[in-house]
């Protein structure tokens, strides 16, 4: 069963950046995306407050592979430049790609690409979101169901070295594989982290990835303390 709806009053109309996003000079607003990677969608309401930070240990750095420093569109540079593994963290929903996403102006990344504290591969654990039950191992990802239906996904671990398997019962903190670039092509070593959920629109409800940044930004808070 999906979790109950989450109103589109939350996702479409909260889009002045709020003080549970910019409290912290460490952490760029919602949907402020680099400059020419897209249209960003500043969803600060915290949509997951129980959300556990899916990588096991901090620092980490929430930023875009794709367009930073050793990326396809970076411009140059080296996949471990130090401008990678720094503050401040930067929102890449809705980032440019392919993908037609529903709540995004022109398609684009449905998730939050996040570099764990070094740039080593295969080195770092990422760790369930919430209890629940791996519901799914692909080829290229795991998808993490909770209690109450959120599916949170994991892309780019080393598939073949994994601390789960399908159908697992998982806790919160649990460790499910480590980060690495496993994908079609190369790419930098870093997580993707995206959720899937109800979305109310109207009268009618739709499965949509929806905006992760606010409420990773409240987990990271937590893993620190």
């Amino acid at each position: 069963m999906m979790s109950r709806p989450i109103p589109l009053l939350i996702l479409g109309l909260l889009l002045v950046a709020g003080a549970a996003a910019r409290a912290d000079d460490r952490f760029l607003p919602p949907g402020d995306l680099l400059p020419g990677s897209g249209e960003g969608i500043a969803v600060t309401a915290i949509l997951y407050p129980d959300l556990r930070f899916p990588l096991e240990e901090g620092p980490a750095y929430a930023n875009s592979p794709t367009f930073g420093p050793g990326g396809a569109h970076g411009g140059g540079g080296e996949e471990c430049d130090a401008v990678n593994y720094s503050y401040p963290w930067r929102d890449n929903f809705c980032e440019l790609r392919r993908s037609d996403i529903a709540l995004c102006v022109a398609g684009g990344h449905f998730g939050q690409d996040l570099r764990p504290k070094t740039c080593e591969d295969n080195t770092h654990w990422a760790v369930a979101a919430a209890d629940g039950v791996i519901a799914h191992v692909g080829r290229f990802s795991i998808t993490l169901q909770s209690r109450d239906g959120t599916l949170f996904r994991y892309v780019h671990l080393a598939m073949d070295e994994l601390a789960v398997a399908e159908l697992d019962t998982v806790k919160a903190g649990d460790r499910i594989g480590k980060v690495s670039n496993d994908w079609l092509t190369w790419l930098p070593v870093h997580l993707h982290f995206d959720v899937k959920d109800t979305v109310r629109i109207g009268d009618a409800t739709r499965i949509v990835f929806v905006p992760p940044y606010s409420s990773l930004v409240r987990a990271y808070g937590r893993l620190e303390q």
